[in-house]
This record gives structure tokens, sequence and C-alpha cells, in this order.
């Protein structure tokens, strides 16, 4: 199956916290372009993050679907193993972030926070957007 397809047909949690991701990111380059004086690094920093966040949020979706699956201790020893990795992957785009002087640091950790942001806001976007969006409830 497609990822499009599956994130369209399976997995609407996926979609409203990518959605979510992308929203805040835009608001936040918005204000970051009025306020940082290095925009070009600002927006790298935080296209980095919002990439990372997006990919930590696919991943943390495939990991649990295919754990649902499998016996408990195998599921728990492969949550954990995916939990490292996208620990290990948050760490190298932080160091990317401090070692490169065209990626802000700030940046990456406010597009990584993304992910976060949109958990918390998951219930307005699937209630107001994406359910309208793909025309389900009201």
């Amino acid at each position: 199956m497609k990822w499009t397809n599956w994130i369209q047909e399976e997995n609407e949690t996926l979609l409203d916290l990518i959605f979510g991701c992308l929203a805040y990111s835009l608001l936040l380059e918005i204000i970051g372009l009025l306020m940082v004086p290095n925009k070009g690094s600002y927006t790298v920093g935080l296209f980095l993050g919002t990439a990372v966040a997006i990919g930590l949020g696919v991943n943390m979706a495939k990991g649990l679907e295919k754990c649902l699956a499998m016996e408990q201790s195998k599921a728990r020893r492969s949550m954990t193993v995916r939990s490292m990795l996208r620990l290990l992957v948050m760490l190298v785009a932080a160091l990317a972030g401090i070692k490169c002087k065209a990626i802000s640091f700030p940046g990456v950790i406010i597009g990584i926070l993304g992910l976060k942001i949109s958990a918390h806001l998951h219930m307005y976007t699937n209630l107001y957007i994406t359910k309208k969006i793909r025309r389900k409830g009201r």
C-alpha cells in the first residue's frame, strides 16, 4: 500500500499530526522572519526540524501498527529500539544545528517541537480541518 493511501484511509491521526506540524512551522516561519537577524539559517533549521518531526510521527505510527500485531515481549523490544532510533535522529539534527552555521539550532528545536504542539492540537485539527477536508463528520 502506498504511504499516501495509508495516511488517508487508515491513519487519520497521523494526517492530523502532519498537518499540525506544517501549520505550526508555517506560523513560526512567518514570525521568525520578522524577528531573527539570520533569516536563511533560521529557515533551514526550521525546515530540518519540521522534516524530523514529520519523520518521527510517521515512524511512531508505523511502529505502533507493527507492534500491535506482535507478541508482547517482541513488541516491547521493537518499540524500545524504535524509541532509541528516534532519539538518535533528534540528537543528530540538534548537533547539525549546533555544528553547522547554515543551520539554526533554535530553528531545529522549534521545528521538532512542532510534533508535540500538533499532538496537543490534534483534537481541534481533526474536528475543524481534517474531517471537513475528507468530508467526514459534521
